[in-house]
């Protein structure tokens, strides 16, 4: 999904841009308005803004100055500028800026002005096309340095003791990874929710170093960033700024780590967008609030991964902001097993809170792998609490305790032992591992049922603030594009027909069961222009609000 943001501070002109693409149908395009350079930059400082038509002369802050706002924010934004006048040294002057796609005049009509901006839109497709890297992919992976960095990556996942900073510089800086040891990183966890048609193995590792590569180009622009598979469904990013923009930012290094995090926040937007295009993938991602330490960073990367969990909409593409600074009593890390065993219990939990239905065969290998060690007392101890332990968190993550304890028998896991047969503990947690795949799929619907509820009721109560698709999906903590194309799967008409449709029902609400004015009435359904607000009931109702009113009076 792209997102263009129009800059007028003449009310009429720009309620004029916003309609008409409003009804341009253009595909996934979300418009927003600014009425001010100033009200631009609030928009450019919490999402990721990709196309911005903006009137060059406005009161406080010219064009050219929000280009450079612009640019200093998403460097990728392409900007069209509008003027009523044509001043041939200011276009000239705007053009050479690689940002500017265009310079209309706004004489020149809607036909031009929608024209520049599906150019625009061509750039930004032929940019982020990652098509063509599939064979690079598959011909030229890259041998020792990335395997070198994957490994030190991991390494420093385990770690539990303090860092020398020293020395972990001269490890970083040996295998060419590009951070400072003496920072903090921003991590980032990338979850694959749906293979699609990516089925053998051989394919999804290709899969995951391409999605790898994705969050790379994205996030270099402006930060230094290292990506890496952790297993067969996450892939772990970490983020730095670059030292040359710490050193040369004006303002202080605690603004400079916001403006990061803000880059990162709305890039990731455009990684899961990219990978849908170009991969045919579905990914969620959840990234930390907070640049953590080094040695931080088991933690922090434990939490994420269990902040999938949190909430519904498991299996869906999830855009998840997480507080990593709280402790959390349960912090499951795949990287601090320390056995084959524990490890593949983990990758069947895995897939199994995912409705993976290849969960058996990590079932297979986790049987396989326990076998060889059951003669060794401690051993089998381990394995069948591990195997109790994995199987009650899964329950509670997903919320089937309680169904659990009536629909299968669990407490028959209280009179397990070491004395239990293996063959009695492999039947009862195969079946259970079955029982919750059956569960998913009902879980599922009502988890969709809650998002729906959350969904209407945040739009019934606040009409007059923001109901940009953004807004709407940071509610729900979801992708805003792929929010955009579950809402319409799921029943049968755009989220912007069901705004509509609630605000004409509230506007019928207030014109009969109240005194309030006109100007009142639009504020109140979120119609800063009244006109408009006219145009808009008597194109939904026939009639103007005043008619209706008095008719039904």
């Amino acid at each position: 999904m792209q997102r263009m943001l129009i800059v007028d501070d003449e009310p009429v002109i720009l309620d004029g841009l916003y309609a008409f693409f409003q009804k341009a149908d253009l595909r996934d395009m979300e418009i927003i308005r600014a009425y001010s350079a100033f009200e631009a930059i609030e928009w450019l400082n919490s999402v990721k803004i990709d196309i911005v038509l903006s009137d060059i002369c406005m009161p406080g802050m010219d064009g050219m100055e929000l280009i450079e706002k612009i640019m200093d924010r998403w460097p990728r934004c392409k900007v069209l500028l509008l003027t009523g006048h044509n001043e041939f040294d200011y276009a000239h002057q705007a053009i050479r800026n690689p940002c500017v796609v265009d310079y209309l005049l706004k004489t020149e009509g809607m036909s031009h002005i929608r024209a520049a901006v599906e150019r625009a839109l061509t750039q930004i497709s032929e940019e982020n096309d990652f098509r063509y890297q599939h064979a690079w992919f598959r011909s030229k992976l890259p041998r020792a340095l990335p395997q070198l960095q994957r490994q030190l990556l991991l390494d420093l996942l385990k770690r539990t003791e303090r860092h020398d900073i020293a020395s972990l510089q001269e490890e970083l800086d040996a295998v060419q990874l590009p951070f400072m040891s003496t920072e903090p990183v921003i991590p980032v966890i990338i979850r694959v929710e749906e293979w699609n048609n990516y089925q053998s193995q051989a394919d999804r590792s290709l899969i995951r170093y391409a999605v790898a590569n994705v969050a790379e180009e994205l996030l270099q622009d402006k930060a230094k960033v290292k990506a890496i598979d952790l297993d067969y469904q996450v892939i772990a990013c970490f983020v730095q700024p670059m030292v040359e923009s710490v050193n040369s930012f004006h303002g202080s290094r605690q603004e400079k780590w916001e403006q990061t995090l803000r880059f990162v926040y709305g890039t990731l937007e455009s990684v899961q967008q990219s990978c849908a295009d170009c991969l045919n993938l579905s990914v969620s991602i959840m990234v930390s609030e907070q640049a953590v330490e080094w040695m931080g960073l088991n933690q922090a990367i434990a939490q994420l991964r269990l902040s999938i969990h949190e909430g519904p909409g498991l299996g869906m593409e999830k855009l998840l902001r997480v507080n990593v600074q709280h402790d959390l009593p349960y912090t499951p890390n795949i990287l601090n097993h320390q056995s084959v065993a524990a490890l593949h219990l983990d990758q069947i939990k895995q897939r199994v809170a995912a409705g993976d239905r290849e969960w058996m065969e990590s079932f297979h290998k986790w049987t396989e792998a326990s076998k060889e060690g059951l003669q060794d007392p401690f051993f089998r101890m381990k394995i069948y609490t591990g195997a109790g332990n994995g199987l009650i968190e899964l329950l509670h993550e997903l919320g089937l305790y309680e169904s659990a304890m009536e629909e299968m028998a669990l407490s028959r896991m209280l009179h397990f032992d070491i004395h239990t047969p293996w063959s009695d503990l492999v039947v009862f947690y195969q079946s259970a591992y079955e029982w919750i795949i059956s569960k998913r799929s009902v879980t599922r619907i009502h988890d969709q049922s809650q998002i729906l509820i959350t969904i209407h009721y945040y739009i019934k109560h606040h009409l007059e603030d923001d109901l940009s698709l953004t807004r709407i999906a940071q509610e729900v903590s979801l992708n805003p594009s792929y929010l955009s194309r579950w809402y319409k799967r799921i029943t049968g008409k755009g989220i912007s027909d069901y705004i509509h449709e609630r605000r004409i029902e509230r506007s019928k609400e207030l014109l009969l069961g109240s005194a309030c004015k006109m100007h009142e009435i639009s504020a109140k359904v979120g119609f800063s222009d009244q006109h408009y607000f006219y145009r808009f009931f008597k194109k939904a109702t026939g009639c103007t609000p005043q008619e209706y009113r008095d008719q039904k009076s």
